[in-house]
């Protein structure tokens, strides 16, 4: 299942990147309207093309970067069962790392990186522009997610990984990704920082100059957070060819992992017995 899933994936992929120059010419201009939140849209198009890189990030907290205040970061207003939820899972990672006990969906089960975590990981993703969506792929699993333009939000998504996007442009250079319909199963950043179905997830891809593709998040969540809260960063553009490594998740590997690496090393040998 997995193969027949990776390699169906990436048909898909694959079609897509051929149609991307074609369907670009394409684009009409949209007439100015409000967004979802009244937010005005832009009647010029960003030019989001290329590859863009996004280095690791541990933790979403912008004053504690490496998770030594993990559950007590200042600018995370946690549920009191998100803060809960976010200690009581193992990362790999982190001050309080251990691999051959860690909790990650990703690293343990293979499930999707999810929203915002996926950029969280130093891969390259590619935007493809059309004129009914825009495609993010991603080289890790490797995944894609489709943000549907001039759309709406169905009343009652059933939840999902990925949730169910809609964007649109913003001020003539701003692709602005708004999400809902995201089950509660993946966290935002390796530190297991949690969220709730009832995300809400606000993206903005700001084209700042050739180079540098800007980021900047705000998270809705009431079932888990007392407030929104966000953060930013950016993109480098990459010239290292997209999709020339395919970091696809496997089980067999992890196992392999643990029992020939992690296990040895979190033993203790015999002698100290």
């Amino acid at each position: 299942m997995t193969r027949q899933w990776c390699v169906a994936a990436g048909i898909v992929v694959t079609a897509v990147i051929a149609l991307s120059s074609a369907l670009r010419a394409q684009i009409p201009a949209q007439a100015g309207a409000a967004g979802p939140q009244g937010q005005s849209r832009s009647s010029r198009i960003p030019d989001l093309s290329g590859d863009w890189f996004h280095p690791v990030v541990i933790s979403l907290s912008t004053v504690d970067r490496r998770g030594a205040m993990r559950g007590n970061e200042p600018d995370i207003p946690y549920q009191p069962w998100a803060r809960a939820k976010t200690l009581s899972e193992v990362s790999t990672t982190g001050p309080d790392g251990k691999f051959e006990l860690n909790t990650d969906p990703y690293v343990r089960y293979c499930e999707p990186l999810g929203l915002v975590r996926m950029f969280g990981y130093p891969g390259k993703s590619r935007f493809v522009q059309t004129p009914e969506a825009v495609y993010i792929l991603d080289e890790i699993g490797p995944t894609f997610r489709v943000v549907w333009l001039n759309g709406t939000h169905p009343e009652d998504p059933d939840p999902q990984y990925w949730g169910h996007s809609i964007g649109w442009y913003e001020n003539g250079d701003t692709l602005v990704v708004d999400t809902v319909g995201v089950n509660d199963r993946s966290w935002f950043d390796q530190l297991a920082h949690v969220h709730s179905d009832q995300l809400h997830l606000i993206e903005r891809f700001k084209r700042i100059n050739d180079q540098t593709l800007g980021y900047e998040i705000t998270i809705d969540d009431p079932g888990a957070y007392t407030k929104p809260w966000g953060m930013s960063r950016t993109f480098s553009r990459s010239t290292t060819g997209f999709m020339r490594y395919q970091w696809v998740c496997s089980l067999r590997e992890n196992d392999e992992q643990f029992d020939k690496l992690a296990k040895p090393a979190s033993s203790v040998p015999a002698s100290a017995n």
